[in-house]
């Protein structure tokens, strides 16, 4: 393949270049991607393991950069923004994927390496597909902050409706669970709550934005300011209702941090001071009874830091916290939260989390994202004077988000954490230095790429069964001549692996339990098994036909005697006890059930049935460390299997 190279194709451009005063409509497609997944982000619900808020953030991150990368092959230019944050943020991926690399427990360390891959690739997206030119770069963000804007806009409204209740307007009523502690479409008040920071500094300096002296007043931008002012004051109302001490200590120290970065005079700022220390005395006044609420935080941290000292430079491994920290737990913590019957699967403080998990060399390029963004973030904010109020609310957006992060791990949840990197990404936008390199390609030779490149992607693929796939959801088998519309995930490529999580699940509810599943006519069945038995005594494998066929009946003392007598014939046979821990398992005599897990396990150590079911044994045991093993081993014969996929989301959830 040869490539046509222009002169000078490789430079970097330290002012604004030039561009055509009309951008083509391909160039706004991946800002389009964006504001439409942060429409849909905020509405659609978070739901424990199905999840899909995350899957469309996920998807959206996936079609944006698919797009991003299709655009550039197309225009043949690579331009990338040129800030201080772009070698840290690269480091830290370099570094927690190392760390994924070298790790005993991959499948628990993948989900880490995943979430930073996301906040990495929405970073550099919401940096680099903004235009160079001031003109066009205004309105790409002005779309992709109009995106954020309504969706965000709608889950806070729906998030106070959650307060009262049912409502009646205009004689319609909108029928809305009612909840003590608001958490609109977020799964958890104090996810919620992590949103509405970052939400409201932004929409802030939005609306500061609006009355810029050189921005003409009318009647549709007055009723743009009148609708942020709602939704501001909308937004306050819902992080009261949300009822989180954390985020509403990080929503004050935001707010300060506002009004310092923008207050120029000494007098005024002073007053601003004067009067936010008197408001928040006021308010945790009022609000004491919050304050006063328990929590074992202190102790948790205390654990996390005896976590770290176990391994103090690399740390235990990224994602492991919650299958390393029982070890840790003192017994003054599982007095409160006993570990049969609590998960304890964040540190409850992020910055403990990532130093017990990534060590210090982690903790330090983490802090080294943190310095770097504020200090270009000030930078800029020095640099661009007409879009002060915008940068500050960016910068604020992140500082609550961080501040937050001091009391809980929102960052570990994708969604939060997905935001605060969109956030320090949208500041980055703003920066005015460039590294381009410039190519030329044959059509040919671009469409042959952009083939390989969708291939890679899982859009298209041919899969081992005689099936083409198109995005993992249209597969045409070329040997039957037949469509099917059914979703994928055991395909190659990124897109059946985005989906795989969210899809087990649904797979899993198809299938009827073992137990629910009934024999046609038991007694016809199980009288024949027995004449057979009689018959044939020393033969096992009726003995074991006999268990498999009580169980189903739910006659467990006879299930448990046959298999018995399968074991006492034929003692190398695995399955019988493995049938015979599964119905102590139900019997809820786990002590048991483990024996015979274990039992099983000796007679085959490669029997993947026993693996999977002493996994989930020991997850409700709270077990994690020990369940992730077994899972571990499931997945390496079998990397679709189910039961495994989706009880390591579970332990994580």
């Amino acid at each position: 393949m040869k490539m046509k190279k222009q002169k000078n194709k490789l430079h970097i451009q330290k002012t604004t270049p030039q561009e055509p005063a009309k951008l083509p409509f391909s160039d706004y497609i991946p800002a389009v991607v964006l504001a439409l997944t942060l429409v849909l982000a905020p509405i659609l619900p978070d739901v424990q393991i199905t999840r899909p808020k995350l899957m469309v953030i996920e998807l959206g991150i996936f079609t944006a950069i698919l797009v991003f990368i299709i655009k550039i092959l197309n225009s043949g230019t690579i331009r990338i923004r040129l800030n201080p944050l772009n070698v840290p943020i690269l480091m830290y991926i370099i570094y927690i994927f190392t760390c994924y690399m070298f790790s005993d427990n991959k499948s628990v360390a993948f989900n880490e390496f995943k979430r930073m891959l996301l906040c990495s690739s929405i970073f550099f997206l919401s940096a680099n597909i903004i235009s160079p030119d001031e003109s066009l770069c205004r309105k790409q963000r002005n779309l992709v902050l109009a995106g954020l804007l309504i969706g965000s806009s709608i889950a806070v409204i729906y998030g106070i409706m959650q307060h009262f209740g049912n409502i009646r307007f205009f004689g319609v009523v909108f029928s809305v669970p009612q909840m003590g502690r608001c958490a609109s479409t977020f799964g958890n008040p104090i996810f919620f709550a992590a949103h509405l920071i970052i939400f409201i500094p932004i929409v802030s300096g939005l609306l500061l934005n609006s009355f810029r002296k050189d921005l003409k007043s009318s009647f549709s931008f007055n009723s743009y300011r009148f609708f942020l002012i709602i939704i501001i004051f909308s937004a306050l109302i819902a992080l009261y209702y949300t009822q989180t001490r954390a985020a509403w200590i990080a929503f004050a120290f935001s707010a300060v941090l506002f009004g310092i970065i923008n207050i120029k005079s000494k007098k005024l700022k002073l007053t601003f001071l004067i009067i936010a220390g008197i408001s928040i005395a006021g308010f945790t006044l009022l609000t004491w009874q919050v304050w006063l609420r328990h929590q074992a935080h202190p102790l948790i941290w205390k654990d996390t830091l005896r976590l770290w000292l176990s391994s103090p430079l690399f740390g235990t491994g990224p994602g492991t916290f919650h299958i390393n920290f029982p070890a840790f737990a003192s017994p003054e913590l599982l007095k409160i939260w006993p570990q049969s019957q609590q998960i304890i699967n964040d540190a409850h403080n992020e910055y403990v989390q990532i130093l017990a998990e990534t060590g210090i060399i982690g903790f330090a390029i983490f802090f080294a994202i943190i310095f770097f963004f504020f200090k270009y973030g000030f930078d800029v904010y020095k640099q661009k004077p007409r879009n002060k109020y915008m940068l500050s609310g960016l910068l604020c957006s992140a500082a609550a988000i961080l501040a937050q992060n001091v009391f809980s791990v929102d960052m570990r949840f994708i969604i939060s954490a997905f935001y605060l990197f969109l956030v320090i990404g949208l500041l980055c936008s703003f920066g005015n230095t460039f590294f381009t390199y410039n190519f030329q390609l044959k059509k040919v030779y671009s469409l042959i790429i952009t083939v390989i490149i969708l291939a890679v992607f899982g859009v298209i693929g041919i899969e081992k069964n005689n099936r083409i796939h198109i995005c993992s959801f249209i597969h045409y088998d070329y040997k039957e001549n037949k469509l099917n519309f059914k979703p994928l995930f055991e395909g190659a490529g990124l897109l059946p692996q985005i989906l795989k999580p969210y899809l087990v699940q649904q797979s899993l509810n198809e299938k009827p339990d073992f137990f629910d599943e009934k024999i046609l006519e038991p007694v016809k069945t199980i009288e024949g098994l027995e004449k057979i038995s009689e018959q044939h005594p020393g033969e096992p494998k009726v003995y074991e036909k006999l268990g498999w066929a009580y169980s189903k009946e739910r006659m467990f003392g006879k299930a448990i005697e046959n298999y018995e007598k399968a074991i006492k014939l034929n003692p190398s046979n695995p399955g019988p006890y493995n049938n015979i821990g599964n119905i102590y398992f139900l019997s809820q005599n786990r002590l048991k059930a483990i024996e015979y897990y274990q039992r099983s396990l000796s007679v085959n150590p490669a029997q993947i049935d026993a693996h999977s079911n002493i996994g989930i044994l020991y997850y409700y045991e709270g077990k994690l460390k020990d369940a992730a093993e077994h899972f571990n081993i499931v997945l390496k014969t079998n990397p679709n299997d189910e039961k495994a996929i989706y009880y390591l989301k579970r332990m994580r959830e």
